[in-house]
């Protein structure tokens, strides 16, 4: 314990945690694009158990100091030959960084070529074999890769601290781990979120693949170099992201006339008094948030999950003609709310479908005034609400297996290109079932309706 008394040993410590992290990125990018190709509920376990393993091979590989340093000793010789020009010596370390550099290109490789490739057609309409990915296989891949980054950060550490003071080494390396399970799985959902990040990440892993081949070699290349090319590449690519999204946000009026016309010819939505204000959001307005808690999404939940029962509740016993009036005037009537509501979070359904197994898709947009004319719409409203009730059952059951990042994920709406969050989306159904619900019920007090 005297050893940690020493302000050298804490210097040490730190610079130790500083290198490790900064030397663990390009495994965390590895890591991130490898577990991205497993089904969504195992990529953590693999992110985590794969880091979690390969920190007790770090561990084991500081506690035989001594034998890995003999790594860097000749194993043999290579005569001159026109290649090396004259006679080369390849140590052990010299072995597991070039098959490690040759391993991370061809698998690179693979992933651009799988990425590029189509997952249907190959060749003549025949169908291209599906590889399947595994969780053991993901985990061995990350353990394995691993050990080839870890020569690096454990030869950086013995030149940095005594080999005698092993504990700083292991407590480094421990840190650097954790810190990865921390940001992998963020890195993971940004490179899934941005398919042209995947494309300049694996970019990298070659270039850091034949970095290592070189530095086999003896050839040497300063290590800044790379990592500057890395750091601007990745700035101009995150600039590229930002631009995208605003130019979706905020559409180029590139004919200004035309665009001054078109905006000119709109029709003017006719303002409402206080009083049909009131008629026509007697709960009031929906109010976004930026974020929602866990509590706050699961609330939500309950009122989507209780929205059947209320409104069955709410139109029992309603005749023929109570079931024609409008809520207001100029409104819908009790039975095309109720028809509404059914397309309504039908169409949320899918969308959130969409979301959860697509990259931030562009939804379909629906004239829901129209929707509320088509024949059907003056059939029994009992008929939306047998719907209604088997997909609430089903809707609920989705939206409560969510994940954290589940609900961060995001669809783009065409009418505004705004990206919506999936907790907003649960959000707004939430209130847009009692929306309509209030409608019915505010008439019926009106009305005098038992």
């Amino acid at each position: 314990m005297e050893l940690f008394l020493k302000a050298d040993t804490w210097l040490a410590l730190l610079t130790l945690c500083f290198l490790e992290i900064v030397l663990g990125i390009d495994n965390i990018i590895f890591i991130s694009i490898v577990s991205n190709k497993l089904p969504e509920e195992q990529r953590t376990k693999a992110r985590n158990l794969g880091l979690f393993l390969a920190m007790f091979v770090r561990i084991a590989l500081l506690l035989t100091i001594t034998w890995i340093i003999q790594f860097t000793q000749p194993l043999f010789t290579v005569p001159a030959n026109f290649v090396f020009g004259e006679a080369k010596s390849f140590s052990g370390k010299d072995l597991i960084l070039g098959f490690g550099g040759l391993f991370l290109i061809a698998k690179s490789t693979m992933e651009i070529n799988h990425g590029m490739e189509s997952d249907e057609e190959h060749g003549h309409g025949q169908k291209k074999k599906k590889v399947v990915v595994t969780l053991a296989g993901t985990i061995v891949q990350i353990i394995l890769l691993d050990i080839v980054f870890s020569f690096d950060s454990i030869l950086t550490a013995v030149g940095i601290v005594d080999p005698d003071k092993v504990i700083i080494m292991i407590i480094a390396v421990v840190v650097s781990i954790i810190v990865m399970m921390f940001f992998s799985g963020h890195i993971s959902r940004f490179i899934q979120q941005h398919p042209s990040m995947e494309v300049l990440a694996l970019g990298f892993l070659i270039l850091i693949g034949f970095m290592l081949f070189l530095e086999a070699l003896e050839f040497k290349v300063p290590k800044g170099y790379i990592y500057f090319a890395v750091a601007f590449s990745l700035l101009i690519e995150l600039t590229n992201i930002r631009v995208k999204k605003n130019r979706k946000t905020n559409p180029i009026k590139l004919n200004k006339k035309a665009y001054n016309k078109a905006e000119s010819e709109k029709k003017p939505t006719p303002s409402l008094s206080k009083e049909e204000e009131g008629l026509k959001y007697p709960i009031g307005k929906f109010s976004p948030k930026d974020n929602y808690t866990a509590e706050e999404v699961a609330l939500c939940i309950e009122r989507i999950e209780s929205l059947p029962a209320k409104l069955e509740s709410a139109i029992k016993n309603l005749n023929e003609q109570q079931l024609d009036t409008p809520y207001r005037d100029g409104g819908w009537s009790v039975r095309q709310v109720v028809h509404h509501v059914s397309d309504s979070h039908l169409n949320a359904y899918i969308r959130v479908k969409w979301t959860l197994t697509e990259n931030e898709p562009t939804i379909k947009a629906y004239d829901e005034k129209a929707w509320a004319k088509t024949p059907e719409t003056k059939l029994s409203p009992t008929l939306s609400l047998d719907v209604l009730k088997d997909l609430h059952k089903k809707w609920v059951a989705l939206l409560g297996g969510l994940t954290p990042e589940d609900r961060e994920r995001t669809f783009i709406h065409p009418d505004t290109s705004k990206h919506v969050r999936i907790d907003r989306t649960i959000a707004m159904y939430a209130w847009h079932g009692e929306h309509h619900l209030a409608q019915i019920t505010s008439l019926k007090e009106r009305k005098g309706w038992a």
